[in-house]
């Protein structure tokens, strides 16, 4: 069946990354042009090139390289950014731009050292640091994203992504309470997000308590009812509780919504082989 850590890594790693401000204003998503305008302590991370030509030439090449990763133009991006920073190597939006498609190509080193490269230039830099972390999670550096994340909080409490991420954090290190805790702070700034509830949902399952997990992904799906993860983690919880049609009916709601998920038609596969010999 589907253990709790495959499933919520599923979850945390397969969903797109979205993250809010607790109050709102501000939304932090997984698309350069948005991330690398948030706003920020600190500096701008912008530096002064040399006459007004070679900054029109670096506004011009990062708006493009912003244009081009919207259509979904990977490798004409990156260009524009690394041309961008061979004329101002301190333009902290370029680094954290590569930074990110690094990141959605899979080069999971390259895309820290954009990150680190930036708070070597802007060390109050919040995303930076917020994106560093998210992305050591995925390397197995997890101490070091625990310290980065909380870095972030205390500069803003109310980043309910860092709470995110500091919980999944803990849930990789088997620190299931440390997790929840994480989780019920990012609840208490965004109430109807259904990621937080279904993380939290998978946090309370790696502990056995079945019931409470099942009220937490019951209450992800009041508010998304397409929200393919926490059907897949309802499928896991009917399991354990001997409730293996029920279940089966989950795995089918959850592959209909996402067909890629390998540990959810394994779960299927399972729970028609059991409802067969009944």
């Amino acid at each position: 069946m589907t253990c709790a850590a495959a499933a919520a890594e599923y979850l945390y790693i397969t969903f797109p990354s979205v993250s809010l401000r607790g109050d709102s204003s501000t939304v932090h998503v997984s698309t350069i042009g948005i991330d690398a305008g948030l706003p920020e302590r600190g500096g701008s991370g912008r530096s002064d090139p040399a006459s007004p030509t070679e900054r029109h030439r670096v506004a011009v090449l990062y708006r493009d390289g912003v244009y081009r990763d919207l259509q979904g133009m990977d490798r004409e991006a990156l260009a524009c950014f690394t041309r961008t920073l061979s004329i101002d190597p301190r333009f902290v939006p370029a680094w954290l731009a590569q930074g990110m498609l690094h990141r959605r190509r899979g080069r999971l080193p390259e895309a820290a050292a954009c990150y680190r490269r930036a708070l070597s230039i802007d060390p109050r830099r919040i995303s930076a640091r917020y994106r560093l972390a998210e992305t050591l999670v995925v390397l197995g550096r997890t101490e070091e994203a625990i310290a980065r994340y909380r870095e972030v909080l205390d500069e803003d409490p109310r980043f309910v992504g860092a709470w995110i991420g500091l919980g999944y954090a803990h849930f990789t290190q088997h620190r299931y309470e440390e997790a929840i805790d994480c989780y019920d702070r990012a609840i208490a700034l965004v109430p109807d997000n259904p990621r937080v509830w279904t993380l939290k949902g998978g946090a309370l399952y790696a502990l056995g308590e079945y019931r409470n997990a099942f009220a937490c992904f019951d209450r992800a799906l009041a508010v998304d009812p397409r929200h393919a993860a926490a059907w897949s983690m309802t499928c896991s919880v009917l399991y354990h509780l001997g409730m293996y049609r029920a279940a089966l009916l989950c795995a089918e709601k959850a592959l209909a919504l996402d067909p890629s998920c390998r540990l959810t038609r394994q779960a299927r596969g399972m729970l028609e082989e059991i409802v067969r010999q009944w």
